[in-house]
């Protein structure tokens, strides 16, 4: 009866069963088993197909072993049943008008009533039946785990969750799914089911399966008629079972439709909703996609595949291009599509498309077409970092913003444009909003006032982001500002301002250099892997971002052969880079890693290109701090003591109110004197709590640790290695075993004491070896288990610890 599902009702499958029931309803079966006498009244709904009779079956077998009278639909013209009899009324909603007077009359006389109905049926008779103590029991589709559960015997996940996502959790299709042997005789039963529909029903199919069933009148087109015969037509295919709550068409019954109605009745029907909508105005992209996936042509589908792709370019813009690009293939002309198309390219990363479409347009015959292209092209030459040639098509466009973000990229290069140059014209409201910030933003970060320069570029980025205009500047406005607040060592404001913006790969990679510069390098680490796992080829700035980020991560694990290993990738990055100010960072690094390599000669005219950039705008000391700081670094790997001084100096006497360039000028001034030998415990541990309040607890927990190596007193290196662990980061655990080790010399044997001088004295393993007439990697055994004492992980660590321990003996 109604719509039971199919098979044998054996003891184990009506187990089962009980067990898929909604919980209120088990409850229900558990309060019958307690106390078969007590009150029930309940109503059971569900689409057809969702085991209102099975569940009503449930119901009835534990009344009848409780040897209780029950009365069902067929019983309703036989009389008036005894006063204790339970009535169980399936399909309520079916009943004949009489029989409906006769549940309602009865049900005034009965304590236990369970009625079952489909939501939105017609001469709703259950809602007659509704009383305060009645209890509503909804059944829903079906889980992954519920498709498991019923199949009674082992189900993988896998098998488990397509069944469901086939099915969409439909009870009675889960049930013939699992039944069939392949999908191909589901499909092929589902079939014979359609012809009992007709064309209307099939039609209502190939509509709701491509656009969902909630929009009447489009259906209404679809079938020729009023918004009264699609309800009646919703109603017939619902009836039969096929659809699932929302009226959504399951993803095998639209594949049955399609082997049933063919490719080319699809395309009819399809077609005809397209040209409906599009005269309309309405929304074409699920029709549109489809057409596409069919491979449909003609002018009305071309229209409808540009219709789709403006609708989703913001929302996804890797599908707008997709459809441009169909639509191109279709017939469309190029050049007309080339603006949005390369719009779309750009908002989905795919900057060499967009840049192949730009540069269609600048050989156009038609005017707009070149200024068009000189725009698309100048924004992916500036965003891929070669700000020269994008700011020279960018001031060829003519675009107001554009003319704005030309002389931005002119900043950049050193070229300091007058204010008054890009005051005429009248910008866009929001790309020349958004490019006038970001170019006032930058301004003020060149004259010194860092707060008004980031109070400007925030509101840039804000704005950008909910105009969706971020990803259509040559840099996102988020990137920018990131930039200039790791230049002033705002890292808090770096990292809100970039997780706060759209995900990138650009934005992931100053993510890393935020962690990094501050100390942490394992989420340093984290964000580094993310880009080198999910991005392809990076555009050239991003590459270099990257690659130097790796060289700042061997530098801070300490770790000499990561950096050789990086270098080369390094230093063609570099090469591939022209310098402007917004590449400085990943200079420094590479600088300082040139050094340790012994190839400092290789960066010699990046270098000087970089620091005569900074002086055309005037030596500003937000953007140069940081790269006299990786000078000065530089210098002392490579023990050039005067360049350092040089470095230090360049960031000496200075009046700001950051805490950046004072805390370089004060650190340094010590570490150049821990070079001389002159170790001042109080004005080390001074200049590292300067580097740490301006965030770089790195950096302050480096010099203390070289104070500590090169300390010759005993007192002074437990002191300076204690006082690491202020600055918390990721050498701050080591520092403390140390100075443990120190205060409480662990136990060396003869043989580890003397390995452990001639490691002091800075001879490799090999050459220890050689001199205690062992092998080398018995050498190497031997200092792990000295390492392992000590609680040191690096060399450096250990040789301090070493010095400092052998040196009292």
């Amino acid at each position: 009866m109604g719509d039971r599902i199919r098979g044998t009702e054996s003891r184990e499958v009506l187990s089962v069963m009980e067990e898929l029931l909604p919980s209120q309803l088990r409850d229900v079966l558990t309060a019958i088993d307690a106390d078969p006498r007590a009150p029930v009244r309940v109503v059971l709904s569900g689409p057809p197909g969702y085991g209102k009779s099975t569940a009503l079956a449930a119901v009835a077998r534990h009344y009848r072993a409780a040897t209780v009278t029950v009365v069902s639909r067929d019983d309703l013209r036989t009389g008036k049943p005894a006063a204790d009899a339970v009535v169980l009324i399936d399909d309520a909603d079916t009943l004949a008008p009489d029989e409906q007077e006769v549940l309602i009359d009865l049900a005034a006389g009965v304590s236990r009533l369970v009625v079952t109905h489909t939501p939105g049926a017609a001469g709703f008779v259950a809602a007659e039946l509704l009383t305060s103590v009645t209890r509503h029991v909804r059944l829903p589709g079906w889980t992954v785990q519920d498709v498991a559960r019923f199949a009674g015997r082992p189900l993988g996940p896998e098998r488990a969750a397509a069944v469901q996502r086939a099915t969409a959790g439909v009870p009675r299709l889960v049930a013939r799914c699992l039944a069939a042997p392949v999908v191909d005789e589901l499909i092929d039963e589902l079939r014979s089911e359609l012809d009992q529909l007709g064309e209307q029903g099939t039609t209502y199919l190939i509509v709701a399966g491509v656009a969902g069933g909630r929009d009447i009148e489009l259906l209404a087109v679809a079938l020729g008629g009023s918004r009264d015969d699609v309800s009646a037509v919703v109603d017939r295919v619902r009836g039969a079972g096929l659809l699932a709550a929302d009226d959504t068409v399951p993803p095998v019954v639209a594949r049955a439709v399609r082997d049933h109605v063919g490719v080319d009745r699809m395309l009819t029907v399809l077609v005809r909703m397209l040209e409906a909508l599009l005269v309309a105005g309405q929304p074409v992209l699920p029709i549109a996609r489809e057409l596409q996936r069919l491979g449909a042509g003609g002018a009305v589908v071309r229209e409808g595949l540009e219709a789709a792709a403006a609708e989703v370019v913001l929302d996804d813009p890797a599908v707008a291009a997709d459809l441009y690009a169909a639509a191109a293939r279709g017939g469309s002309s190029r050049t007309r599509l080339a603006p949005a198309w390369a719009r779309a390219a750009v908002l989905s990363g795919r900057l060499d498309l967009a840049l192949r479409l730009g540069d269609e347009l600048l050989g156009s015959a038609d005017p707009t077409a070149r200024h068009r292209g000189a725009l698309v092209v100048g924004t992916v030459m500036a965003r891929r970092g070669d700000l020269a040639r994008g700011a020279e098509l960018l001031r060829w466009s003519g675009e107001p913003g554009a003319l704005l973000l030309a002389d931005l990229a002119g900043v950049a290069l050193g070229e300091v444009a007058a204010e008054e140059q890009t005051a005429a014209g009248t910008p866009v409201p929001a790309y020349g909003h958004v490019a006038g910030r970001l170019l006032d933003g930058i301004r003020e970060s060149v004259t010194g006032r860092s707060e008004a320069a980031l109070t400007t570029l925030l509101a840039s980025a804000d704005t950008a982001e909910a105009t969706g205009m971020a990803h259509l500047l040559p840099d996102s406005p988020a990137a920018l500002t990131a930039t200039v607040a790791l230049h002033a060592a705002e890292f808090d404001l770096a990292h809100g301002v970039l997780t706060r913006a759209a995900a990138s790969e650009r934005h992931e990679l100053l993510l890393g250099w935020t962690a990094m510069l501050r100390g942490d390098l394992a989420t340093a680490e984290t964000h580094r892997s993310t880009v080198q796992e999910r991005a392809g080829r990076l555009p050239p700035r991003d590459e270099l971002f990257l690659r130097a980020l790796e060289l700042g991560l061997a530098r801070r694990a300490d770790t000499p052969d990561a950096t050789r290993g990086s270098w080369a990738g390094a230093y063609e990055a570099m090469m591939r880079q022209p310098a402007d100010l917004f590449s400085l960072l990943p200079l420094g690094e590479l600088l300082i890693a040139a050094a340790r390599v012994g190839e400092g000669f290789r960066v010699v005219a990046h270098r000087e290109r970089a620091f005569e950039l900074l002086t055309r705008l005037g030596r500003p000391m937000l953007w140069s701090a940081w790269l006299d700081w990786s000078v000065f670094h530089a210098a002392v790997v490579s023990g050039d003591r005067q360049a350092a001084r040089d470095a230090i100096e360049n960031l000496s006497g200075h009046s700001t109110s950051g805490r950046l360039v004072p805390a370089f000028a004060a650190a340094g001034a010590q570490w150049l004197a821990v070079l001389d030998g002159v170790i001042d415990v109080e004005a080390v541990l001074a200049g590292a709590g300067l580097l740490h309040r301006a965030g770089l607890s790195w950096d302050a927990a480096r010099l203390t640790g070289q104070a500590a190596i090169r300390a010759t007193d005993r007192t002074a290196m437990t002191t300076l290695l204690r006082a690491v662990k202020r600055f918390p980061s990721a050498v701050s655990g080591v520092a403390e075993t140390a100075a443990s080790a120190l205060a409480e010399p662990p136990a060396l044997t003869p043989r580890e004491s003397d390995i452990g001088r001639l490691v002091v004295d800075g001879h490799t393993y090999r050459e220890i070896g050689e001199l205690l007439h062992i092998s080398g990697k018995t050498v190497e055994h031997h200092m792990a288990r000295i390492r392992a004492k000590l609680g040191a992980q690096d060399r450096r660590t250990t040789t301090a610890l070493l010095s400092g321990i052998l040196g009292g003996e």
